[in-house]
C-alpha cells in the first residue's frame, strides 16, 4: 500500500493557540474515556453461562455438566482489558501466555492442571489455587521437546513422556527436574502414561513398539507388557492409559479399535469397540480416563466426541460433537478424570483444555 504525504500550510505553524486547544481537547477525551475503561468488568460469557450445558439434554436427568475451558493467562486470571488511553500511550502489557496444540491432559489434588502440549515444546501448568499459568521444562537438563503424555505421583513428582527423546522427565512439585526414564533403546514413542501409587510403578504406553513399558521405584523397567497383535492381551498402536481405583488398567488399543482392561501386572481382563461410525464404536480412539463409578470415558478424534461407557462395555452416553462452543471439539486427544470425578479433554485445534464434571447416577 502506497501512503500519499499531504505538505502542511506554513500558516499551520503560527496558530500555537489553535494546537494549544487542539492537545488539550484532546488529552481530555482521553482521560475522560480512559477513566471509563481503566477498570471494566471482568465478563465470561462462556463461563457464566456453563451450567446451562448438561447432558444429556432436558428433560432428561443431568448426568455430565460443562465446567468452563482452560485456554490461556486469562482463563485462571480473569479477562484483562486494556484502556484506551494505555493503549494510545502505550503501555507494556504483561506477559501473556497461551496454549499452542494441547495433547496430554491431567490434574492433580492441589488444583493444578498440567498439559503436555506439542506445539509449545513444554508442559504448560494451570494453578486453579493460585489463578497462575506457567511453563515448566523448558530449559536445561529437563528441557521437553514433543510431550505427548502427563501423569503425576501422590507425593507431587509430575512425569512427561517425550517422544522425540524418547523419555520420561521426572520433575518435582515445584517444577524442578529429578530424573528421566527410558532413552531410545528402552522406549521408541512414549505416550500416555499412569502412575500405580500403591505398587510405585510407573506405566508408559508405547505406541511403535505396541507394549506398555512398567518403570520401577528405582527408575528401571520392570518389565513390559504386550506385543503387537489382534489377541487378547496383544496391541496395535496403543495410545493411552488410565487406572481404576483397584489398580486396574485401561488402555486405548487405538488401531485395534477397541480399550482392554487389564490387570495392574498386564494380565487381560476384558475388551470392548469395534471399528465403525455408529454409536459405540470407534475410529481413532485417543483419550481415556475413569470415573469413581467405574464409568470409562473414552475421545475420539474422527468423531471429535466423548463416549461413556459403563464396565460391560455398553454405551450410556455420548458427549459432544463438532464445533467450537462448549462440548465442542476439533481433533480431541488427551483425557483425565481426577478424584472429584472432573473431566479434562485436550481439545487439540480448538487450542484449549475443555472440563466437565459427573454429576452422579442416582435420582
Amino acid at each position: 500500500m502506497n501512503l500519499k504525504l499531504t505538505k502542511l500550510s506554513p500558516n499551520f505553524l503560527y496558530q500555537p493557540s489553535l494546537m494549544l486547544v487542539s492537545v488539550i481537547c484532546l488529552t481530555a477525551i482521553i482521560s475522560l474515556i480512559s477513566g471509563c475503561a481503566s477498570h471494566p468488568p471482568s465478563t465470561n460469557t462462556e463461563l457464566d453461562s456453563a451450567e446451562k450445558f448438561v447432558w444429556p439434554a432436558p428433560p432428561e436427568k443431568p448426568r455430565i455438566r460443562y465446567l468452563g475451558s482452560l485456554k490461556s493467562t486469562e482463563s485462571v486470571t480473569g479477562e484483562q482489558k486494556q484502556s484506551l488511553r494505555d493503549w494510545f500511550l502505550g503501555k507494556k502489557e504483561e506477559e501473556r501466555l497461551v496454549l499452542a496444540k494441547p495433547y496430554g491432559v491431567h490434574s492433580d489434588s492441589k488444583g493444578r492442571v498440567y498439559v503436555a502440549d506439542t506445539g509449545i515444546a513444554g508442559l504448560v501448568v494451570f494453578d486453579l489455587e493460585k489463578k497462575s499459568m506457567t511453563y515448566w521444562g523448558n530449559t536445561g537438563p529437563g528441557a521437553l521437546k514433543k510431550p505427548t503424555g502427563v501423569t503425576s505421583d501422590a507425593v507431587g513428582n509430575v512425569y512427561v513422556s517425550d517422544v522425540i527423546d524418547h523419555r520420561v522427565v521426572v520433575y518435582d512439585s515445584e517444577g524442578k527436574f529429578q530424573n528421566a526414564l527410558g532413552g531410545k533403546d528402552i522406549l521408541d514413542s512414549p505416550a500416555g502414561l499412569v502412575f500405580n501409587n500403591k505398587t510405585q510403578r510407573l506405566y508408559v504406553v508405547d505406541s511403535k513398539k505396541h507394549q506398555i513399558v512398567v518403570f520401577n521405584q528405582e527408575g528401571e523397567v520392570d518389565f513390559t507388557i504386550g506385543k503387537r497383535g489382534a489377541d487378547d492381551g496383544d496391541f496395535n498402536f496403543p495410545t493411552n492409559i488410565a487406572m481404576d481405583k483397584d489398580s486396574r488398567l485401561y488402555v486405548a488399543d487405538t488401531m485395534n479399535f477397541r480399550v482392554q482392561i487389564l490387570d495392574e501386572n498386564g494380565l487381560y481382563i476384558n475388551s470392548f469397540g469395534k471399528l465403525g461410525d455408529g454409536r459405540g464404536h470407534f475410529s481413532r480412539l485417543k483419550g481415556i480416563g475413569i470415573d469413581s463409578e467405574g464409568h470409562i470415558y473414552t475421545v475420539d478424534a474422527a468423531f471429535n466426541n466423548v463416549q461413556i461407557f459403563n464396565q460391560k462395555g455398553q454405551l450410556m452416553l455420548a458427549l459432544g460433537k463438532s464445533g467450537t462452543g462448549p462440548g465442542g471439539f476439533y481433533l480431541p486427544a488427551g483425557a483425565h478424570v481426577d478424584q472429584n470425578n472432573r473431566l479434562f479433554i485436550a481439545d487439540q485445534l480448538n487450542l484449549r483444555i475443555q472440563m466437565f464434571e459427573y454429576l452422579g447416577d442416582s435420582d
